[in-house]
């Protein structure tokens, strides 16, 4: 492959490496749940596998894992760990959206439910007497998934203020109030309920 590409040379290999089919894993685990067979975490690891050492798409796999590696989930997780099968989605999410543009892709693992557990924006409540939203997703989104801890100049170096010290791109009002948009989603279920609807990990959310 590294004598056919300098072959071909840079352009030609990415514009084939962009039409080449995806390699996706939750198929694997779907062909063994029709087959009546146990699907596990190491199903969808031995399915990753497959797919980043024998798929079609070796550069789409290879950003994917690059992207999994900043919109971080873990099966660890017991609910996460439960769902092989929603894992398996939320990284073929990352697959589908790794030559697409960023906005897209950061929509679509906002709203995965596999990243609403992780991140406990999944049925997070609207603000009432007594109540405030969950902020942990608010908080992530904004320090790992976007803009950062600090204000940067467009070679990345910091931008300083008056006195020497780096610039907070937000404060913990704003991470108050972005708290209030990541409410309302739940289970994009069949049920219709936000709190007791049937769990359906391959879907996103939905706003209820």
């Amino acid at each position: 492959e590294i004598h056919r590409t300098a072959a071909i040379g840079f352009d030609a290999w990415l514009e084939e490496q962009f039409a080449r089919p995806i390699g996706y894993q939750q198929p694997d685990l779907d062909e063994r749940a029709r087959m009546g067979l146990e699907v596990t975490s190491e199903h969808r690891r031995w399915s990753w596998w497959r797919q980043v050492m024998d798929g079609p798409d070796t550069l789409r796999q290879r950003v994917g894992l690059a992207l999994s590696e900043l919109f971080v989930v873990s099966d660890n997780v017991g609910q996460i760990g439960d769902n092989p099968r929603g894992l398996a989605n939320y990284y073929d999410t990352l697959l589908r959206d790794a030559f697409g543009n960023y906005r897209d892709l950061l929509r679509d693992v906002t709203l995965h439910p596999i990243m609403g557990v992780y991140l406990s924006h999944l049925r997070n409540e609207k603000s009432g007497p007594g109540r405030f939203p969950d902020e942990n997703y608010a908080r992530e989104v904004m320090q790992l998934f976007s803009i950062g801890l600090y204000e940067l100049r467009p070679d990345g170096t910091l931008r300083l203020d008056g006195t020497g010290q780096p610039i907070p791109t937000y404060t913990n009002d704003d991470i108050t109030e972005f708290a209030k948009i990541f409410t309302g989603l739940s289970f994009a279920s069949p049920d219709g309920d936000f709190h007791q609807g049937r769990e359906v990990w391959t879907e996103p959310m939905r706003m209820y």
